[in-house]
């Protein structure tokens, strides 16, 4: 009988988020920003900084699931670290507060090119992020912050990316 009390936790719970996240309905934005990041890894030392850009859809009033697609150009006195990558996506909206906390987790391809007069290479990538958004129209966001852990598969090439923005919720 010990097993069914964990279980009934468990159903209860989804009930009472599908409440939520069922009840609602569906977005799209667009979204753009500057980013800045210390790099490190094979070569590439030092803060690189460039444009992102993105799109995302998701559903849901109070906690919103989702994907996003996004690309983003880090570059810097030759070295380039330039990255397209889409996943899920998840947010809270909570009640009356205009902010929107989200974390995602993307997989994709990086373009890297040291600046020592390589040629570049294109390697798997990986991104885990997350940010706030605050509401400063009624259909615009700005994207206060977002910190991202973006990685190289096979190389020892990381870059932790702090970004703002706006976005624009269609």
């Amino acid at each position: 009988m010990k097993l069914h009390r964990p279980l009934l936790a468990v159903l209860f719970a989804l009930v009472f988020v599908s409440g939520f996240t069922f009840s609602a309905e569906a977005q799209v934005a667009v979204y753009a920003g500057f980013s800045g990041a210390p790099v490190s890894g094979s070569g590439a030392t030092g803060s690189a900084f460039g444009p992102m850009f993105g799109l995302y859809a998701q559903s849901g009033r109070y906690i919103s699931l989702g994907g996003d697609v996004r690309g983003s150009f880090l570059t810097r006195n030759g070295f380039n670290y330039f990255t397209g990558a889409a996943g899920p996506r998840v947010s809270i909206k909570p009640p009356i507060l205009p902010f929107r906390p989200y974390v995602e987790g993307l997989v994709g391809v990086a373009s890297l090119k040291d600046g020592n007069g390589s040629s570049s290479s294109t390697k798997l990538n990986y991104q885990v992020l997350g940010g706030i958004d605050a509401t400063i129209l009624p259909h615009i966001d700005w994207r206060v912050i977002e910190f991202g852990y973006s990685a190289v598969s096979g190389n020892s090439v990381n870059a932790k990316i702090f970004s703002t923005g706006l976005v624009l919720r269609l």
